[in-house]
């Protein structure tokens, strides 16, 4: 029988009455020097998924979404000019209109890293930033109790829905700052003054004065908000509902110094480079039915996927620790914040795949600790299957012995070495010696790598090579890349700078709909790097008198207007 569960720092530990079950810890390594140089599984974890992703099974996925070249260009040019850009000065048909760089310190360090090591510079930050958040959420699982075993399940379920959206984009850095707002979120609503002491006073600093960082590297920061405004609201809720006169006042303290939060946390919104106006560009861009409907990040995911399948296996497994017996013990049960947090991660992640990633980590860490319960309760239940209880028994007993150690291997020192040691790669073009194990670049059979090739190589038949060159949204932050600034871009996928209309007359021309002619004659460009088998360049070689082709491959073709 499940005797109590208690609290340790931020550990959770599980006492039973089963004897097998008693040896909670491990004996400590005998050395310091011992503790700090064996690699804990977080260090295996992170040193395996940095190399994975710097120069291995997964390099092709930080550049899979070419509009990282448009954030490289625009960390240059604010390198190089020390100004934010506030007009668009990469597309034809929108230069002089105002934009919106609001990534732009994400950019400032692609930039830097691309001028000392080129694209490895750009892929080795992913790798660094991913290795970071799935090292992190690996911790944050064992630190809330979850059994090793179980811990290293769900992180790797949460790193296969992250697959559909592991780019080198800014989007990444806002996955660190929800899991840092999340357990510092956690930390604040759990802390117990009468065995912990006052409440450090920089943990609510901790959230405005991150947030002037977040509001200027991604838009994720509205998360953020949200999650500090569900912790004030549960704290409210907490502070009416709770018979006990201490804990009542406690809860309605608690509730007025996270409301405090996240006000200083909105007024640090403001300190961007746009002020109010980039709200409500945000707002406008947000609530534009017709982009969101359309563009592929914010539409439903398709859960045929295998990504999408691993978010679904981890709403499972939080609906099974739910609903199992030991989820409606006084230990087990789902708190008001963790509650709104769980609605808000299934909402979001149903309603746009770009919130997959991090809707599963959120939602890995919460299920883990309760699912660890309802395994322990098992391996002690009289009324299951006795192979059923000696397995539960044998997991358990494992994990808590390495999970014990795991966590007091704490030099990290492996990680270290391999970030520096990438680092020493990239700023050598990716040599070791004669051996190049570091060559990160677009993937020549999806991206028009040999079109633009030609394009730049030949101007036999081709109008004024600063001529702009239309081609698909997804294309566009790759030409922006290799063409900038000898040539700009007629679309790309910036849509918020493009806007409804124009998105609509893209589309339009794209799937050869009804109009499309017009909307030829109204763009007017002479240059196009379309998909070989596009609707769109089939329309054109439609048109022999006005286009004729100069280049093609399998992936691209490049008409020009005669």
């Amino acid at each position: 029988m499940l005797k109590a569960a208690v609290r340790n720092g931020s550990r959770y530990t599980l006492l039973l009455r089963h004897p097998l079950l008693e040896p909670m810890t491990a004996n400590p390594p005998t050395s310091t020097i011992v503790r700090f140089l064996v690699p804990s599984v977080r260090d295996l974890v992170f040193i395996f998924l940095f190399w994975s992703i710097l120069a291995g099974p997964l390099s092709n996925r930080p550049l899979a979404d070419t509009d990282i070249g448009w954030h490289i260009r625009t960390g240059e040019l604010i390198l190089a000019s020390h100004n934010l850009p506030r007009t668009d000065p990469f597309s034809s048909t929108m230069q002089g209109q105002t934009w919106f760089a609001w990534e732009w310190l994400y950019d400032v360090l692609l930039g830097a890293l691309h001028a000392a090591g080129g694209l490895n510079g750009v892929v080795w930050l992913c790798a660094l930033v991913i290795a970071f958040v799935f090292s992190f959420l690996l911790w944050q699982l064992l630190e809330r109790g979850t059994g090793l075993a179980l811990a290293v399940i769900l992180m790797l379920l949460s790193t296969a829905v992250s697959a559909i959206h592991l780019f080198a984009r800014p989007h990444i850095a806002s996955w660190i700052f929800t899991l840092l707002w999340f357990t510092q979120l956690e930390k604040w609503e759990q802390w117990d003054r009468s065995t912990q002491g006052r409440l450090p006073r920089w943990i609510s600093w901790f959230f405005p004065v991150s947030m002037v960082l977040w509001v200027n590297v991604h838009g994720g920061w509205l998360l953020g908000m949200s999650l500090l405004c569900i912790y004030a609201l549960a704290a409210l809720i907490e502070s009416l509902r709770n018979k006990d006169a201490f804990q009542k006042i406690r809860a309605a303290r608690r509730a007025r110094a996270m409301a405090l939060a996240a006000t200083a946390s909105a007024l640090a919104t403001l300190v961007n480079p746009f002020g109010w106006r980039l709200h409500a560009h945000i707002y406008s861009y947000l609530t534009d039915r017709y982009l969101i409907n359309r563009i592929d990040e914010f539409r439903s995911p398709n859960f045929h996927g295998w990504a999408e399948r691993a978010f679904v296996i981890i709403l499972v497994l939080l609906l099974v620790a739910l609903t199992s017996g030991e989820s409606r013990t006084s230990g087990g049960q789902l708190r008001p914040s963790n509650l709104f947090v769980v609605l808000l991660c299934v909402y979001a992640g149903f309603i746009s795949a770009r919130n997959l990633p991090i809707s599963a980590m959120l939602l890995a860490i919460i299920a883990g600790p309760m699912l660890w319960r309802s395994l322990v309760s098992l391996a002690n239940s009289a009324g299951a299957w006795r192979w059923l209880r000696a397995l539960s028994s044998r997991i358990v007993n494992s994990s808590d012995r390495l999970g014990a150690l795991e966590l007091q291997l704490g030099g990290h020192v492996w990680p270290v070495v391999a970030v520096l040691f990438g680092l020493i790669l990239i700023l050598n073009a990716g040599w070791l010696g004669k051996t190049r194990l570091v060559h990160a670049d677009f993937d020549p059979n999806k991206v028009p790598v040999e079109a633009v090739n030609f394009l730049q190589n030949h101007s036999e038949g081709i109008h004024d090579n600063a001529e702009p060159v239309f081609s698909i949204d997804g294309w566009g932050g790759y030409l922006i890349y290799r063409l900038y600034p000898q040539r700009k871009v007629v679309m790309d996928d910036r849509h918020d700078l493009y806007g409804s209309d124009r998105v609509r007359e893209y589309l339009i021309f794209m799937q050869g709909e009804s109009g499309w002619r017009d909307i030829l004659r109204k763009w007017n460009f002479q240059t196009a790097i379309l998909p070989s088998d596009s609707a769109s360049a089939n329309l054109l070689r439609e048109l022999p008198q006005e286009w004729k082709t100069v280049y093609e491959d399998k992936v691209a073709v490049v008409l020009v207007r005669r």
